[in-house]
């Protein structure tokens, strides 16, 4: 399999682990620093210098996250370029995937199009719910554990605002993940409908409207979330997910 694109999304991901690494070293500073001047209000001093190196690590964390949106933003423009070369048998892109869609049996044009964005949503819809619900116990609890120790623990205003911004931009990433697996959850269920109503007439020429539709909101909606999915995830799922596109393609008769 050629994916020329996988290395640009593995830098994304990449940069996206040092974030979190940087969050997670944060977030123990920060409890330390309360633990120190909480067990002795002698060693307040020390705390406060603990907290202003904090405020390094929590820059860090915002633009290392800006860092991988421009790489994720990067990449996923080479895989639309692919996305339509693979469909319409262009070559927009420098060098083309081998074997990542499994659609290469079904002739080049809109209807090719639409299979691979079927399957693109179904992949995409799996991976990220299977993200959420540990997303969400992440984000919330370190959220929290700041916002209480910015509350009860600092007299520093900068210090202050720092630590409180930062559960602001962990509980936007966590909400801003719920609404995208919704959308996505949304355009695969067209998709469904698309090839149900396909099955019923086979002339795909009145369809292309929705078929375009369908693409569209699927890149927009990528493009809006600039959700990383998880590797270790898609690994998992993958063989499981590509037995359930097989039972799709039979189902609707994707051919």
């Amino acid at each position: 399999m050629i994916i020329p694109f996988k290395n640009s999304f593995d830098n994304a991901e990449e940069y996206d682990k040092y974030a979190n690494i940087t969050l997670y070293i944060s977030t123990m500073l920060a409890i330390i620093a309360f633990a120190i001047h909480s067990y002795n209000e002698d060693w307040k001093e020390i705390s406060n210098i603990i907290n202003s190196i904090n405020c390094f690590f929590i820059l860090a964390f915002a633009v290392l996250e800006f860092i991988t949106k421009h790489i994720f933003s990067e990449a996923s423009s080479q895989k639309r370029y692919d996305f339509i070369d693979n469909s319409f048998d262009t070559s927009f892109s420098e060098e083309n995937t081998k074997g990542y869609y499994t659609n290469d049996n079904i002739e080049n044009g809109i209807y090719k199009m639409a299979v691979n964005g079927f399957e693109n949503s179904l992949f995409t819809y799996a991976i990220s719910k299977r993200m959420l619900k540990g997303l969400w116990i992440k984000n919330s609890l370190i959220a929290i554990v700041f916002i209480f120790l910015a509350v009860l623990g600092l007299n520093n205003a900068f210090i202050v605002i720092l630590q409180l911004a930062l559960p602001l931009i962990l509980l936007n990433q966590a909400i801003r993940h719920t609404v995208f697996v919704s959308r996505i959850n949304k355009i695969y269920e067209n998709y469904r409908r698309l090839f149900q109503d396909l099955l019923k007439n086979t002339t795909k020429e009145y369809k292309k409207p929705e078929i375009i539709i369908n693409v569209i909101e699927y890149e927009a909606t990528l493009s809006w979330g600039g959700i990383i999915l998880d590797t270790k995830i898609y690994n998992e799922l993958n063989p499981e997910l590509s037995k359930s596109w097989e039972e799709i393609k039979l189902k609707y008769k994707i051919e």
